[in-house]
């Protein structure tokens, strides 16, 4: 067993996070660790890793156990890529700059060549046998996987932040790991990446567990799902699909026996007060003896609690009259990014009623597209006429609010005038009692979404752009973005790498490759 959880008990300000939670870890194992954002599934990897205490109960890990996992906090670090990879290898690191200096030696004409040489030839056996060579090619792959192979002399601190988290990725991939704790490992991979992550994990010997909202991931790269529940780990055997039709199972197992057992409660209750009644008409002690029989007998039973049932946190669209049935026309665009060409000579049309997700690799242009069509960046060359009668809704990336030292409740007041219908609408999207009186900027990354679409949806709109709309989102807000779209009669545009979600609400493409878009069914 690699690790055992047994009842542990984890408090924040004297409220439970977690009581009584059980968990194991064996060899080989492929965990996915699901559950609404703020359920504690971080905080659990960070209990495994001895970063954060527990209150009761007991954490074993095999000795000498390797665990695998990406800090919150980034080492700092000024080498390139490939040089602070291998150097986590302190052995094969130590050779290599031997060689380095017998390489420098060697240009040196004073310097014995021979001898050198012969060293030099020392160090290359040694080098091979500490697995030097086969390491710098493991490296070389998981770069080029993960998308990183171009960057390899680059310095560290030259990366984006995404590709930062990506040299991590690597890091910990390439290590000898017993145990791998991954908190959203397909965060910053495009299409390309998270399926050579999947083929990675898929024949991995390690042990890992997975925090993922990445459904189609979820379901090819995981063999048991545990998911925390009211402060409780719920196991259920196979993979993501499995897990859900498994739930809904238990879900209404739940929902029965509850009200079974309530129905069984009142009966009780009522058998009491009849016995109480008759012991008090007739001053009979056997019928005050018999309520207290039963009395007892209800004080025993074992409380089947209800299904939870998430909250629904999103209200619906205000949708505005139709527009034209051509929304954009695209005509030969092409577009530069800085010098690098994104595409050219490119003509695809967006009808009435259309759902198009845009998909290609990273880098490839598919947020410059988005942009281009909002005409927040000007064409190279070509042109794009947008329809009539249109009513943009814009969900970006990364999301900018005007003032965000705001409260959620004057923020919203901006829309909505009356105080009371604009807390009825921030709970609606899940902001409720105090949270309407915390500040815009001290929102995570998934509350900050919501709100954003809060302020999309007042306005009644018929042509909806989303850039990475999921991004930050649990798998329940997902789901009830999809529910959403599915009553959305107007144009759809979207980047996204979620497959589940992709599949789910697109019915068409524009793809971008080699420099070309193209539309297709």
């Amino acid at each position: 067993m690699n690790i055992q959880m047994n009842k542990i008990t984890k408090n924040f300000s004297g409220t439970p996070l977690f009581e009584d939670l059980t968990m194991t870890v064996g060899p080989a194992e492929k965990i996915g660790l699901v559950g609404q954002n703020g359920t504690g599934k971080t905080t659990l990897f960070q209990i495994i890793l001895g970063e954060e205490g527990i209150d009761q109960g007991q954490l074993s890990k095999r000795k000498g156990l390797k665990i695998g996992w990406i800090a919150q906090k980034l080492e700092k670090s000024e080498l390139p890529v490939f040089d602070y990879l291998i150097q986590s290898f302190t052995e094969i690191e130590a050779i290599q700059q031997q060689l380095r200096i017998y390489e420098t030696k060697m240009t040196d004409p004073l310097e014995n060549l021979d001898r050198l040489m012969r060293l030099y030839g020392d160090l290359q056996q040694k080098f091979e046998a500490v697995g030097g060579y086969e390491i710098e090619d493991r490296l070389a792959g998981i770069l080029k996987g993960l998308g990183l192979e171009q960057h390899q002399q680059t310095l560290l601190t030259d990366l984006s932040g995404g590709e930062r988290v990506r040299v991590e990725l690597a890091k910990i991939l390439v290590q000898e790991s017993d145990v791998l704790l991954l908190d959203e490992p397909t965060n910053h991979l495009d299409l390309a990446g998270i399926q050579w992550l999947e083929n990675y994990l898929k024949l991995t010997k390690k042990a890992y567990i997975v925090i993922s909202h990445d459904r189609a991931f979820l379901d090819q790269v995981t063999q048991r799902i545990i998911e925390i529940e009211d402060g409780q780990l719920v196991e259920y055997p196979g993979n993501y699909s499995r897990y859900i039709a498994l739930k809904r199972e238990r879900d209404q197992l739940l929902a029965k026996n509850f009200e079974l057992q309530q129905k069984e409660i009142q009966r009780l209750k009522r058998m009491i007060h009849r016995y109480r009644q008759w012991g008090n008409e007739g001053d009979n002690e056997a019928f005050f003896k018999k309520a207290k029989e039963i009395e007892r007998r209800l004080e025993k039973l074992t409380l089947v609690k209800a299904p939870i049932i998430p909250k629904k946190r999103i209200s619906g669209f205000e949708q505005a009259s139709r527009s034209g049935n051509e929304v954009v026309i695209a005509q030969d665009i092409g577009q530069l990014m800085g010098e690098k060409l994104l595409f050219s000579e490119s003509s695809f049309e967006i009808y009435r009623g259309e759902r198009l997700a845009i998909t290609g690799d990273n880098g490839s242009g598919k947020s410059t597209l988005i942009k281009l069509i909002l005409g927040e960046i000007d064409l190279v060359e070509g042109r794009i006429k947008l329809g009539a009668s249109l009513k943009i809704g814009y969900l970006p990336q990364k999301l900018i609010f005007e003032h965000p030292e705001q409260r959620l409740l004057t923020y919203v007041k901006n829309w909505i005038v009356d105080e009371q219908k604009a807390r009825q609408t921030l709970a609606q999207y899940g902001f409720f009692k105090e949270d309407v009186l915390k500040r815009v900027q001290d929102l995570s990354g998934g509350e900050q979404v919501r709100l954003y679409l809060l302020g999309l949806f007042q306005a009644k709109i018929n042509f909806l752009i989303l850039d990475e709309p999921t991004n930050h989102l649990d798998i329940y807000m997902r789901e009830e973005i999809e529910r959403l779209l599915e009553s959305f009669s107007g144009t759809i545009l979207a980047v996204t790498h979620d497959r589940y979600f992709l599949e789910k609400n697109f019915d068409s493409k524009l793809l971008i490759a080699d420099k070309r878009i193209q539309k297709i069914k």
